[in-house]
């Protein structure tokens, strides 16, 4: 379940890192600033129900993030690229935060082919009065405050552990930098790469999804996208408690039940 799947894009240009585990229609989630270290236990709920497909974006596993820079464009045609290459026609795409940025994207872009669109927490808009966290700029114990609605839980504190063994720890803080150095092409200094003027396109059902504590990216931004969304079939939003931007590690159970049902509830 845990086992990383490697495909190789226009050429072998790109090396493509990526999980896929379960049964039942296609669901591709698409990973925030943190990358994915493993097939975490919120994908495994769901691949009870769907056949999950992770792909790993360049510069947190998979190659190619020099080749990006800050175009938007590229990192989405390069992310259907990945699921035309596994035959994925017309997923359910759930993006967390970076990831609920390009899942936004490429439902705009392809937005027949897209079945039920989840946005988590997602980055790509900017309001002056209610700006998001700049997470680049934090201490890990200032990140892990931001990100999580309790700090002090077994959760949050595994993320400031590092291996006992030197090498292993070297290699953990080596993969961070180079994930946040790619996340930082299209998040910083502002998340604003021009999505809000592209949501209208978006056709599918969507699903907003928040943690009631939020302080990377306030609960205000739900509000924001479903103002913008106006072309989508519907827009839900369900808001859960006791968890911050990390609502799907922090409340699993609630998280994906909440995915499940919207998806049965919007055939």
């Amino acid at each position: 379940m845990n086992e990383l799947h490697t495909l190789t894009l226009r050429q072998g240009r790109f090396t493509v890192k990526y999980y896929q585990h379960g049964t039942g229609l296609p669901l591709v989630y698409l990973h925030g600033a943190g990358g994915l270290p493993a097939f975490t236990p919120d994908l495994e709920k769901l691949a009870h129900t769907f056949t999950v497909t992770a792909p790993l974006h360049p510069g947190f596993g998979s190659s190619g993030e020099e080749h990006f820079h800050e175009s938007v464009l590229a990192f989405t045609l390069h992310t259907w690229d990945i699921l035309d290459a596994l035959g994925i026609e017309e997923p359910i795409l759930v993006g967390h935060s970076l990831g609920g940025m390009l899942a936004a994207e490429m439902a705009a872009l392809e937005p027949r082919r897209v079945k039920k669109l989840v946005l988590v927490s997602p980055a790509g808009l900017w309001l002056d009065d209610c700006p998001t966290a700049d997470f680049f700029a934090m201490k890990p114990e200032e990140l892990v405050g931001a990100a999580f609605a309790n700090p002090q839980s077994d959760l949050a504190r595994a993320f400031l552990t590092l291996p006992q063994d030197k090498d292993a720890a070297n290699e953990v803080l080596i993969q961070r930098l180079k994930g946040l150095a790619a996340a930082s092409r299209f998040l910083w200094p502002l998340p604003d790469r021009g999505l809000s003027e592209r949501l209208y396109r978006i056709r599918a059902a969507t699903l907003l999804l928040w943690g009631e504590e939020d302080k990377i990216i306030p609960l205000r931004y739900a509000h924001a996208f479903r103002a913008l969304l106006t072309g989508s079939a519907t827009v839900t939003l369900t808001v859960i408690p006791h968890a911050g931007h990390m609502v799907l590690l922090e409340q699993p159970e609630a998280a994906t039940q909440a995915i499940i049902e919207f998806c049965r509830s919007h055939p």
